[in-house]
């Protein structure tokens, strides 16, 4: 009768209650990478000892992370949640098709020994986890011959196109204009994408775009990261601080009167994230 008034009152207002949360990183290597979460909790019947206290960590809707306590004393927790760097490229897929901004769910768990049974009771706490990575400006390029511009590209900027499992799309936009007296080829674009030096998009893409003498013409240019390169590069951000250089190096080959000409594209970001501040409150 005395664990069923105590289940009851549990079910009721006499709940445990979080009064704190700090996080920061522990250890990260290729498989997973530990958050190590310090709980101040207030467990309103002392004399049933908290069994455990489970974590879970889900980025709109999906969950990346969960883990147990390493330590209960009586008013404190330290839990070890795992991210497996495999679930990166799930959450990076989700956080970009929802415009950079997600929603960050931290799920906490006290198991409350009753004997019996064990009693759960998850506190929710929500964050929003927000990143400015694309939608950049480049600036104009051109080819100048014996002090004339005779071709150039204006108005460059760099979006973000489709987002799938297996790749992202990276559009550069731009307006390519042709000042020579002759038509201009613009031929394809050779890139590589590299964030904290690890190599995540690499390759060529033909444009075939036949551009006549004094004309202009709005082009969009894909550009593709493999998505299945992001848990390497989530090892690095992290052991970084939680930020990274984004370099993109490009060259635009253009021809006309039987000469190839190489135009430069050259764009560094700095992504920086929170994810363990995020965690606290």
């Amino acid at each position: 009768m005395a664990l069923l008034l105590v289940a009851y009152s549990l079910s009721g207002c006499v709940q445990p209650e979080i009064k704190g949360i700090k996080a920061n990183w522990g250890e990260v290597n290729n498989q997973y990478s530990e958050l190590v979460v310090n709980v101040n909790i207030n467990n309103p019947l002392p004399f049933l000892p908290l069994k455990d206290v489970e974590s879970y960590i889900y980025i709109n809707g999906i969950q990346i992370a969960s883990g147990n306590a390493k330590e209960i004393e009586k008013d404190k927790v330290v839990l070890s949640i795992k991210i497996q760097n495999d679930k990166i490229k799930d959450m990076w897929v989700s956080h970009l098709q929802h415009g950079e901004k997600s929603e960050m769910l931290i799920k906490i768990v006290p198991v409350i020994n009753l004997l019996i049974m064990d009693y759960r009771y998850p506190i929710e706490v929500k964050k929003e986890f927000v990143t400015h990575i694309f939608g950049v400006s480049l600036p104009n390029q051109g080819i100048t011959i014996a002090g004339k511009k005779v071709f150039s590209l204006e108005n460059i900027k760099l979006d973000l196109g489709k987002v799938n499992n297996l790749k992202t799309e990276l559009i550069v936009n731009g307006r390519v204009v042709n000042n020579a007296p002759v038509n201009i080829d613009v031929k394809r674009i050779e890139y590589q994408i590299a964030m904290n030096g690890i190599v995540v998009g690499k390759g060529t893409q033909r444009l075939d775009i036949n551009l006549k003498s004094g004309t202009q013409e709005n082009i969009k240019i894909p550009l593709f990261i493999d998505n299945t390169k992001l848990p390497e590069w989530w090892v690095t951000h992290i052991k970084n601080g939680e930020h990274s250089t984004v370099k993109i190096d490009a060259n635009l080959y253009v021809e006309f009167m039987g000469t190839e000409y190489p135009i430069r594209l050259s764009q560094e970001t700095e992504l920086n994230t929170a994810l363990a501040g995020s965690v606290g409150i």
